[in-house]
């Protein structure tokens, strides 16, 4: 079944405008789902005692209404189409019965002692009954530029704050990173996001974030140390 709960936007959640900051927001969103699945066992407790923990693939996230410190909120979760390695899961917040945001989110199921993935098949449903996934105006795949149209724009360490129990950056923490160096960003309204997860990135790295803008649409790519991409993302504005 799909699970509810509500919520209200605090003072700690919002930026200089008073608007809902996308961490905050996905974080939220997050703890829902994370209770649902203690409410419809196994809970994320139970797959660590097993070896197994979920890492984030692709997170799509379409703003529809700002939220501001106060609001009272409800949040909404459920499993959707999940096959193959994908375990897929959307996430809705409504304001006054009126949508706010909608995320759609594809996961991954680590074997952490053997370094394998799980297939969906091999392991079955998380979280319940499955539902229809939402429909979103942002779309689930983007074509990237290429790498010689993006610019450096800064050297970000991750430090202690900025990561989970597994010790990488914690996947709700890159959205506030990217709105960081999105020029004027205290006077733009965030619309919607696409971020693909390709590498974590350990306690200590040293990321290099390169972004192209191509009007009120900002392309970013962060790098590791070894070359490697961390991390493909779309802001909308």
């Amino acid at each position: 079944m799909k699970f509810r709960e509500k919520t209200t936007i605090q003072s700690a959640d919002v930026d200089m405008r008073g608007v809902l900051r996308p961490t905050a927001l996905l974080a939220k969103l997050e703890d829902v789902g994370g209770h649902q699945m203690i409410a419809f066992p196994p809970s994320n407790d139970d797959l660590r005692e097993r070896g197994l923990a979920f890492i984030t693939s692709r997170m799509v996230i379409q703003i529809r209404k700002e939220l501001r410190e106060n609001m009272e909120v409800d949040m909404e979760t459920w499993a959707t189409d999940s096959r193959g390695l994908s375990f897929n899961r959307c996430y809705r917040m409504l304001h006054d019965g009126e949508v706010a945001a909608d995320v759609y989110s594809s996961w991954a199921l680590l074997n952490f002692e053997e370094h394998t993935l799980v297939r969906v098949h091999d392991f079955g449903e998380v979280g319940g009954e499955q539902y229809p996934p939402l429909t979103l105006d942002i779309p689930l795949r983007v074509r990237m530029p290429a790498a010689e149209e993006y610019t450096e724009v800064a050297k970000r360490k991750i430090y202690y704050s900025d990561v989970d129990l597994n010790g990488h950056l914690n996947n709700t923490k890159y959205l506030n990173m990217l709105c960081d160096f999105v020029p004027g960003i205290e006077n733009k309204s965030l619309r919607g996001i696409n971020i693909s997860y390709v590498a974590e990135a350990p306690l200590g790295e040293e990321l290099t974030v390169l972004c192209k803008a191509d009007g009120d649409t900002y392309y970013f790519k962060t790098v590791r140390s070894d070359g490697k991409i961390n991390c493909e993302a779309v802001l909308y504005f």
